[in-house]
C-alpha cells in the first residue's frame, strides 16, 4: 500500500497484488495435483481389489466345473453396509466347506438376491449378478464386476 502523508497507507501496489495472486495460485496447483494424485492411487487400488475378487471367482467356478459340482454363492451384510462373499460347496471334495471372500480396501456393494447357484456341470451362474467394488474413502471411485448366466466374469468401471 502507498502512505500517504499522514502515515496511512491508501491502496496495494501492484506488485503486492501479483506476489499474493501466484502464491495462492501456486497453492491450489499443488492441492489440486495432490488430490488428484490420491484419486488416481484409489482407482488403482480399488482396481486390484475388483481383479482380485475376479480372479478369486473364476478360480472356483474352474474348480467346480472340472469336478462338476455346485456351489452356493451367499452374501452376508456388514454393519457398514458391505457385504462378503461366502461360498459352500455342494458335492465335490469340497463338499458342504465354506469359503469366505472379504476386501481389504473395498467394500462390495450389490442389489439383488443373497443367494446365487453356479452350476460346474453347465457352467452357468443363477441369477446373474452385478457387483459394485467401491472405495471406502471416496465412494465415487467404483467397479462393476459382472457374472454373468454363462459363467462369464468382467470389471468395467461403468455400465
Amino acid at each position: 500500500m502507498r502512505a500517504e502523508a499522514g502515515g496511512r497507507r491508501r491502496a496495494f501496489l501492484l506488485v503486492e497484488l501479483i506476489a499474493v495472486l501466484v502464491i495462492v495460485g501456486s497453492l491450489s496447483c499443488i492441492s489440486l495435483q495432490t488430490l488428484s494424485n490420491s484419486q488416481t492411487r484409489e482407482r488403482r487400488i480399488i482396481l486390484n481389489e475388483a481383479k482380485n475378487f475376479c480372479t478369486w471367482m473364476k478360480h472356483r467356478m474352474a474348480l467346480a466345473a472340472r469336478e462338476s459340482v455346485e456351489f452356493r454363492v451367499m452374501l452376508t451384510q456388514n454393519t457398514d453396509r458391505s457385504y462378503e462373499v461366502t461360498i459352500i460347496w455342494l458335492g465335490g471334495m469340497k463338499n458342504l466347506r465354506h469359503e469366505i471372500y472379504s476386501f481389504d480396501e473395498a467394500v462390495l456393494a450389490y442389489e439383488g438376491v443373497r443367494e446365487l447357484i453356479f452350476s460346474g456341470r453347465w457352467f452357468t451362474l443363477t441369477p446373474a449378478a452385478t457387483f459394485i467394488v467401491k472405495s471406502r474413502k471416496m465412494p465415487e471411485v467404483r467397479y462393476f464386476v459382472t457374472i454373468a448366466g454363462t459363467g462369464y466374469v468382467d470389471i468395467k468401471d461403468k455400465l
